[in-house]
């Protein structure tokens, strides 16, 4: 099979408009877990840095959160501005990583949801984000597995007119470099859970029942120092 890779801004242009539709069992195990762990988030300053097609900002607005939402994806953002219709939330088409439009100590929280694998610096991204959370502010990253990411499960997708899967630009971080980046500039961490698949996933198609007891995502939970 022919194999290519794209930018990740080519990438999930050409993927917005069947992300939310594509069988995709770490999207699937996020969607099932991630919201659980930030759901007490209510009337909150909150960041969704590679927000997408706002799964999960149409789930903080709901829970009266004011969102902005940042993405680099100009397709992901129609996707999100159409189905975030009539709701009040603020989206940016930026890079996380050279966007310098967000005051100190900012947000109440940040949410990060399968993004940390494209980016090349973890600890140029702890210190960004540990500049624009204010203390006592949490961070909720979810991410898929490093286990997995290790043997070769990054983001891709298949191109529904060429056939070709088509691998965006990602990198392998272990749990010690992503703990030991956030630490270093003043994280605490609070929570470290391994997400296994399981019977709510083979639920959803039946031939992920074969990743029963695999580790599909990891999510952390850190909180900046006062």
């Amino acid at each position: 099979m022919k194999t290519r890779t794209v930018s990740n801004t080519v990438g999930y242009d050409s993927w917005a408009s069947f992300y939310d539709e594509y069988p995709n069992p770490t999207l699937a195990s996020d969607e099932i877990h991630f919201p659980v762990v930030w759901s007490h988030l209510h009337h909150k300053q909150v960041l969704e840095i590679g927000c997408g097609t706002g799964r999960h900002t149409e789930k903080l607005i709901a829970l009266g959160n004011e969102v902005v939402g940042i993405d680099v994806s100009a397709g992901m953002l129609a996707i999100a501005r159409n189905k975030l219709r009539g709701k009040e939330f603020e989206l940016i088409q930026a890079d996380f990583m050279t966007y310098n439009g967000f005051p100190q100590n900012s947000f109440d929280a940040v949410v990060c949801s399968l993004v940390i694998e494209h980016i090349a610096s973890l600890g140029s991204f702890f210190l960004k984000l540990s500049r624009i959370v204010k203390g006592g502010g949490d961070f909720f990253l979810s991410e898929i597995h490093p286990q997995r990411a290790a043997g070769g499960s990054l983001a891709h997708f298949k191109d529904e007119h060429t056939q070709e899967e088509v691998y965006l630009n990602s990198h392998v971080h272990t749990d010690e470099a992503m703990c030991n980046a956030a630490e270093k500039v003043g994280f605490e961490i609070e929570r470290n859970e391994d997400v296994l698949g399981n019977s709510a996933l083979a639920a959803l198609r039946p031939e992920w029942k074969r990743y029963d007891g695999i580790p599909m995502i990891k999510i952390w939970v850190f909180r900046k120092k006062e």
